[in-house]
């Protein structure tokens, strides 16, 4: 139902039909549940999730670039003030983080609907 009303009021550039589904994986139930945890994760520790992102990217040493959307200035200066943080992220919440992505590693080849197949019907 929302997806239809996305197609139908496009909200943005994801939502709009010249995208196709590339965009999926963003919008799967698992993606969405993902996003809800991370969420939850960062008021836990009393941090916004865009501060969790950042923070999360900043340490990890396989990451080599982060690549960033501004839509102002506010946005720019609050993601700078994020990276020049300089404790690290507490151990249990990174292995939340590590938790968190271990249900729902591959959203895109996941989903929360399925058909009356699954339970044999």
């Amino acid at each position: 139902a929302s997806a239809r009303r996305s197609l139908e009021a496009p909200r943005g550039r994801m939502d709009e039909r010249g995208w196709g589904y590339t965009l999926y994986r963003y919008r799967s139930g698992p993606a969405a549940e993902a996003t809800r945890a991370y969420s939850a994760l960062a008021k836990t520790y009393g941090m916004s999730l865009t501060e969790l992102a950042c923070r999360w990217t900043k340490e990890r040493s396989s990451v080599t670039t982060a690549l960033l959307g501004h839509t102002s200035l506010a946005q720019l200066d609050e993601t700078l003030r994020y990276y020049s943080k300089k404790e690290p992220l507490p151990p249990s919440l990174l292995w939340e983080i590590d938790r968190v992505h271990m249900r729902n590693r591959l959203p895109i080849f996941s989903s929360t609907r399925v058909g009356k197949d699954w339970d044999g019907e």
